[in-house]
């Protein structure tokens, strides 16, 4: 595909030209141009003649609205990578940030360290990159929304108040300890009122998390008169409430669910909550979950699954990780140096404590009790399981690993094996109304994973490989009705009026790419990134930030404000 003309590529002037309009509102698709003066959407129409504007020929390929990303974590790497590599590169011109209670602001010096270290713990991002990068040219959440306005991206962000950020705003160290008083009852509220005036989405909340020292993050120490007491001004404002209950743990998850259902029941406030899981073996617990929605639904809450259908995995290094903070011993060792790594191995004090702390072990994120699951990837054995591992030479699991990084001088890492997915129950969840895919946690996890390209590989696997989606419903799914959840402005449909913000391709071309590692972060260190996903536009305010299957470098975008209820979209709409 390539561009034509006399305007300049950043004029947010152009005529897409000869493809087919998927429009975003589960209309079938039609064979139509699609104009656009100032980086708005002007004409839709076959065959329109081209003006003083330049021309992308679209030719055996859909036009639709750009893909939304709606669990993301690229609120500091906004700051040190403008082009946000590798979202357009999959489609992607709009992304939710702020998740699992975790983000910039509000932030004060005084708590910079310990939430800086908490999000580069959760988030698995190192906590240089965010002090080498981020301005921090601000303190409330109003004061960073206007300074990223002012920063230009190639991809548009809205964002969350994050309640670690919040309750440390208010409480201090004290955010940590208990509950809130009413007096910071009234000084919470006050502050999620003014960000969500200033344009925030809502608040995100985890019950999962812990800090690097095994504490319970501040969003954990709120109890209901707390939590109502935010509620209360989420719905007034008719913002949104991002949950990630104790999922991993089965005990929990439930019971978390159950109990901030009765908190927003009867609020109007949406919940978009995490650990929908869609792999083929978790359907007995999926059975029981959308029973428990079903009841809870019934009850007045109003609750939204976040899912994703790609089968995941995690690369585990040992540089440093939150995937074994519920192993106390290994815990430590992912955090020494390499040098200190060398001699814990070699102790056989430490080796019988790691041993002991791994079989009293009742929760770690890595799978322990799994070791099928587990690959150990360097030396001689390469590629083999814990549990072939384990059955070989017949020791303990700590040691096998133990044994295997001596051998891989402490270089090896582990890799999950992925899962299958039940893909006929991803279909259904996509047909949803009450249903949100794109779970991918993108931007998080950088040396674990790279969760870009959800989109992509939904839009692949569901209408291409399988046809269990048709294209007009898979492109619904990942644009309009996501923009309609969360009130994102103008955006996730084609039509008259519209922000310009399109992606381009031919089902034929997409792939999920493949992971590779850069070491580009500030500070040296590196990340996973994803090879381009085979678009050949994406584009925001009718600007092209991916072409020809390279970026442009151009940066139309920036944070946008969450609109008021009376503005906002009907899902799907």
């Amino acid at each position: 595909m390539s561009a034509s003309h006399t305007q300049p590529l950043d004029a947010g002037d152009l005529l897409v030209r000869g493809g087919t309009v998927v429009d975003g509102t589960g209309t079938p698709p039609m064979q139509a141009d699609v104009r656009v003066r100032d980086g708005l959407i002007v004409e839709v129409g076959p065959h329109l003649d081209a003006d003083d504007e330049r021309v992308l020929d679209a030719s055996d390929a859909y036009v639709t609205p750009g893909l939304i990303e709606s669990h993301t974590h690229f609120d500091a790497a906004v700051w040190w990578d403008a082009d946000c590599d590798p979202m357009p590169a999959h489609g992607c011109t709009t992304m939710v940030l702020a998740n699992c209670g975790l983000g910039l602001a509000p932030l004060r010096p005084a708590e910079s360290k310990d939430l800086v270290d908490l999000f580069a713990f959760i988030e698995d991002i190192p906590a240089e990159a965010f002090n080498l990068a981020v301005p921090w040219k601000w303190d409330t959440w109003p004061e960073y929304f206007a300074a990223a306005r002012r920063h230009p991206t190639a991809v548009n962000y809205v964002g969350f108040m994050p309640f670690q950020m919040l309750r440390t705003w208010i409480m201090g160290p004290d955010a940590w300890e208990r509950p809130a008083t009413a007096e910071e009852r009234e000084r919470l509220c006050a502050a999620l009122d003014e960000a969500l005036s200033a344009g925030a989405l809502g608040l995100s909340t985890s019950e999962m998390d812990t800090d690097k020292a095994n504490r319970l993050v501040p969003s954990r120490l709120a109890d209901d008169a707390e939590l109502s007491a935010l509620i209360a001004v989420l719905a007034r404002h008719g913002a949104i409430l991002q949950y990630v209950p104790r999922f991993l743990q089965a005990e929990y998850f439930h019971e978390d669910l159950a109990r901030m259902s009765r908190l927003i029941a009867g609020t109007g406030v949406r919940m978009i909550f995490a650990g929908y899981a869609l792999e083929e073996m978790a359907a007995p617990g999926r059975t029981k979950l959308e029973d428990l929605i079903t009841r809870l639904r019934s009850e007045g809450a109003d609750l939204w699954p976040n899912f994703s259908p790609r089968p995941s995995h995690v690369n585990m290094h040992f540089e440093r990780s939150i995937m074994w903070s519920g192993v106390a011993s290994w815990h430590s060792y992912v955090h020494a140096s390499d040098e200190d790594k060398r001699t814990l191995l070699h102790d056989p004090v430490w080796r019988a404590a790691a041993r002991a702390d791994w079989d009293a072990c009742t929760y770690t994120l890595a799978p322990i009790r799994i070791p099928d699951r587990m690959l150990l990837m360097g030396g001689d054995h390469s590629g083999e399981s814990m549990a072939d591992a384990i059955a070989r030479t017949g020791q303990h699991p700590s040691d096998v690993m133990a044994d295997w990084l001596i051998a891989t001088d402490v270089q090896g890492n582990v890799r999950t094996r992925e899962r299958p997915m039940d893909l006929a129950a991803a279909a259904a969840m996509a047909r949803s109304p009450h249903a949100l895919p794109g779970a991918s946690d993108a931007g998080a996890h950088v040396q674990m994973f790279s969760g870009a390209g959800d989109g992509t590989f939904f839009l692949a696997n569901m209408v291409r490989d399988t046809g269990l989606l048709r294209i007009e419903e898979a492109v619904q799914a990942v644009t309009s009705r996501l923009t309609g959840f969360f009130g994102i402005p103008n955006r996730g449909i084609i039509r008259p009026g519209a922000a310009a913000d399109l992606a381009v391709f031919a089902l034929e071309d997409l792939t999920n790419g493949t992971e590779v590692q850069r070491r580009d972060l500030p500070g040296g260190a590196w990340r996973y990134s994803r090879t381009p996903g085979g678009y050949r536009a994406t584009i925001v305010g009718g600007v092209p930030t991916w072409l020809d299957g390279a970026s442009t470098g151009k940066r139309p975008a920036s944070m946008l404000p969450a609109r008021a209820e009376n503005e906002r979209v009907p899902v799907g709409v």
